[in-house]
């Protein structure tokens, strides 16, 4: 396998994501639509492979960055325990007795995991850079740059995953989830999101790959506090590196 993919800047991208965001009258509420409430309900745990952030200085950083964008968010931010880059959604944990096009059972998702370790075990660990701020129009980000790697990474575990028979993936833009806005007048966000546009990047480790079980808890809370009654749950660790 070649495990070099020459660099392409990623600056186009988060720009046109900016452009998009300024023209922006409303931010969408993408965790209260119809669609996502129905998707809940049947399939209520999502599977992705995804890159941990467990580094106190990024932890500080991207605090540091939500901090201003907490009063223009109907949602409480992520919190910093399920900070993560997400590489590839697998789709979601078979719970009903019948199959729906995208579930997997547990055995499938161990097949997966097995399949993708054998060639990150060939990678060597590299450096990301992180930040500065920018926004889909759900949700803010803090971009992540590299020189082709999470591209790589991500062709890796996408191999690993047999064909969906539904679309769950869009074109990699790498970055990390701040937290959701609901739907919001979007000029005051730019306002808050524009002196976080100048943030400089700090460098964060990439050395392993989770395959994870992302839900929310059952029990009553205030839909704000969605993020906060989240559960992640890591079934497989990847390492990078140890194969080489």
């Amino acid at each position: 396998m070649n495990l070099t993919i020459p660099g392409r800047s990623l600056d186009p991208q988060f720009e046109s994501l900016w452009r998009r965001f300024e023209r922006l009258d409303y931010t969408v509420d993408s965790l209260d639509s119809r669609s996502m409430r129905l998707r809940r309900w049947l399939t209520p745990v999502n599977v992705s492979f995804i890159i941990p952030i467990e580094d106190p200085a990024v932890y500080e950083y991207l605090a540091e960055a939500q901090r201003p964008l907490i009063p223009h968010m109907v949602y409480t931010p992520q919190p910093a325990d399920k900070l993560h880059i997400t590489l590839y959604q697998i789709g979601y944990l078979r719970q009903l007795p019948f199959r729906l096009p995208g579930t997997w059972s547990h055995n499938e998702l161990k097949r997966m995991a097995d399949v993708a370790g054998e060639s990150l075990r060939m990678m060597r660990p590299f450096r990301v850079q992180i930040g500065p701020v920018n926004a889909f129009p759900n949700v803010a980000i803090a971009e992540v740059r590299d020189e082709g790697r999470l591209r790589l990474l991500h062709s890796i575990v996408a191999r690993a995953t047999p064909p969906l028979s539904i679309q769950l993936n869009y074109p990699l833009i790498p970055h990390i989830t701040l937290g959701f806005f609901g739907k919001l007048p979007a000029a005051p966000i730019r306002n808050a999101l524009r002196p976080l546009r100048k943030l400089p990047r700090i460098l964060f480790n990439v050395e392993q790959v989770e395959l994870t079980l992302y839900y929310r808890k059952v029990g009553p809370y205030d839909p704000s506090q969605a993020l906060q009654h989240s559960a992640e749950e890591i079934l497989y660790s990847l390492p990078l590196g140890e194969g080489t």
